[in-house]
C-alpha cells in the first residue's frame, strides 16, 4: 500500500509541474520535480524490497540507500527528459 500511495504522490507532483508549467516560477517546479522525484524513488526502492521479500532470490535490501539511489535516479531521468523537451520547444519555436 506504501507504494500505491507512493507514487500517487510523485505522480500528481510531476503532473502539476508539467500542467502548470506557464503559471509557476522555475524554483517552485524545481521544487516539485525534486519532490516528485525522493517519492518515486521512495516507491520504488519499497518495491524492490517487496520483491526482494517475496522471491528470497536476494537478501532484503536496507530501505534509505536504496531509496537515496533510486531518487538520485529519478532525478537524472527528470532532468534528462525536461532537457529534450525544451530542446523540441526551442526546435519548433
Amino acid at each position: 500500500m506504501h507504494f500505491v500511495i507512493c507514487m500517487f504522490i510523485a505522480f500528481i507532483c510531476l503532473i502539476t509541474a508539467v500542467l502548470f508549467a506557464e503559471v509557476f516560477p522555475k524554483w517552485f517546479k524545481a521544487v516539485l520535480a525534486l519532490l516528485g522525484s525522493a517519492t518515486a524513488g521512495y516507491a520504488i526502492a519499497i518495491f524492490i524490497r517487496k520483491i526482494a521479500m517475496w522471491t528470497k532470490a536476494f537478501s532484503k535490501p536496507e530501505l534509505l540507500p536504496t531509496a537515496g539511489i533510486c531518487a538520485a535516479i529519478m532525478l537524472i531521468i527528470v532532468i534528462i527528459v525536461v532537457f529534450i523537451l525544451n530542446k523540441k520547444k526551442t526546435k519548433t519555436a
